[in-house]
């Protein structure tokens, strides 16, 4: 678990890095916009930057209970139905987007013939960390319902609730 931590670590850093960015970037475009010579790249810089944080701090940083759930049906199941509604709902996610990723790989791959409009950045290079999300929330999800079948169950369903005290990786 050492490692899963140090890994975490690192990603929370970036994570933080990623916002610093954003913010200065932002502050940067207001003051030069205060001082009449307004910067044209500014908010597509800050666009851009938004959406790698977001999705990588959505799938390296973020433990399951901290994402937005409508889990009011679940929460009423008793704990043998919760772990199996988990475990269908993890493989099914998994296998759709595993069925899937053939195209959204092959789509953003097509989007290297565009780039973006002040910076020029290719967009198959913007939009590939949704490629990266994707494939860590599967990682996520099968580790997840591997640890619903085989592993501490109890503890993995209070990880999902946000009940757990422990400072560990909810993976």
């Amino acid at each position: 678990m050492l490692i899963w931590n140090w890994l975490r670590r690192i990603a929370q850093v970036l994570s933080v890095a990623g916002m610093f960015a954003i913010f200065a970037v932002f502050i940067y475009g207001v003051a030069m916009r205060y001082l009449g010579h307004p910067q044209s790249w500014v908010d597509e810089v800050v666009t851009i930057l938004s959406t790698w944080v977001v999705f990588f701090t959505s799938a390296f940083v973020l433990r399951w209970s901290e994402f937005i759930a409508f889990d009011m049906v679940f929460r009423v199941l008793p704990p043998k139905a919760q772990r199996v509604s988990m475990v269908l709902g993890c493989i099914c996610f998994v296998a759709i987007f595993s069925y899937i990723s053939y195209a959204l790989v092959d789509y953003v791959q097509f989007m290297s013939i565009s780039t973006t409009d002040m910076v020029q950045i290719r967009l198959d290079y913007v939009y590939s960390i949704f490629i990266v999300f994707l494939a860590a929330i599967c990682v996520r999800l099968a580790i997840l319902a591997g640890r619903l079948i085989f592993g501490d169950h109890e503890a993995a369903l209070a990880e999902l609730s946000g009940t757990d005290a422990t400072d560990e990786v909810a993976l």
